[in-house]
């Protein structure tokens, strides 16, 4: 759903397996690990004292796998639009607030505008929302299989992806690390499902400014309808 980013195709076009550029990106990069098994002695040797190795420990994963929190579930927006906020209409019938005098643009996908602060490109948010490619999917698995996806590209690493609600709706947010052409950035996306439609916020930033960037996804969660 993203506009200059694969995170843009992500379940809107994430679902489709790019992070648009809504990501114009992010969750999991795999590998498989093998447990030797120790050998025990054989019974001619059977008197000889045996000294026993415990097998070695298996290294963790790579990707954190996804985990679930319990249900939360974020008020309705109040309908007043602070000052430093600007309500907006996106595609599948999602409204919210983002900041005020950022520019708006359509994004690379028809489902995603894209916003991004005047005084500096680094920070962009994206929003929009489609049809659900794959009813038959739960929400978890398709962001999952999306993330997966985006991270065998170079320069992307999860940092969270988990299980929730948004106003009682299926939800899923997910953080992770981009290396975009512009420098690197971090992201935060949360994407819920309501009446057959995927909706999806996303907020990017300098690394450095992590809680600016978490903080503006939470303005545009809690002031978003559906």
């Amino acid at each position: 759903m993203s506009a200059r980013n694969p995170i843009g195709a992500l379940p809107l076009a994430l679902s489709a397996a790019a992070l648009y550029t809504l990501i114009a990106g992010t969750a999991g990069y795999l590998v498989h690990l093998a447990d030797p098994t120790p050998t025990g002695p054989t019974t001619a040797a059977a008197a000889i004292p045996v000294i026993t190795t415990p097998p070695p420990t298996t290294p963790p994963p790579t990707t954190p796998p996804p985990t679930k929190t319990p249900l939360t579930t974020t008020p309705p927006s109040s309908g007043i639009t602070p000052p430093d906020q600007q309500r907006v209409e996106a595609p599948g019938g999602l409204t919210t607030t983002i900041p005020a005098k950022w520019t708006i643009t359509t994004g690379t996908v028809a489902t995603t505008l894209v916003a991004t602060d005047p005084t500096s490109p680094h920070r962009e948010v994206r929003l929009g929302g489609a049809p659900v490619t794959d009813p038959s999917k739960p929400l978890l698995d398709r962001i999952t299989t999306a993330a997966t996806d985006r991270e065998r590209e170079a320069g992307h690493r999860r940092v969270t992806l988990t299980a929730t609600t948004i106003r009682n709706h299926p939800a899923v947010t997910w953080e992770f690390d981009e290396n975009a052409t512009s420098g690197p950035k971090r992201v935060a996306t949360a994407f819920w499902e309501s009446k057959g439609v995927e909706y999806v916020l996303y907020s990017s930033g300098p690394p450095d400014e992590w809680e600016q960037t978490k903080s503006r996804l939470t303005r545009m969660v809690d002031a978003a309808t559906p």
